[in-house]
């Protein structure tokens, strides 16, 4: 069996109090960061261009989603569910 991984910094934050006002911020941050991607997207870029746009969107979507499923650490419910064990990530 492996060993739980360690939490990283930003799981630590958002775990601590004060992590649901980082949550939002973050979520505001990825929601204008995608709405600039698809909206460049939308008036045509070059290919290579194109693509890089079309990742950083799909990352910023995909990045607010796991945001949203984490619990609020001071609702009743997220005082007392386990932290979520997410992988660090690698650089």
């Amino acid at each position: 069996m492996n060993a739980p991984a360690e939490l990283t910094e930003l799981e630590q934050r958002l775990a601590a109090p004060g992590g649901a006002d980082l949550r939002d911020l973050l979520a505001l941050r990825l929601a204008a960061l995608e709405d600039d991607a698809r909206t460049r997207l939308s008036r045509g870029l070059p290919p290579a261009t194109f693509q890089n746009c079309q990742a950083i969107a799909d990352a910023a979507q995909a990045a607010r989603a796991v945001l949203a499923e984490l619990p609020d650490p001071l609702s009743p419910a997220g005082a007392h569910a386990p932290a979520p064990q997410l992988a660090p990530f690698n650089r």
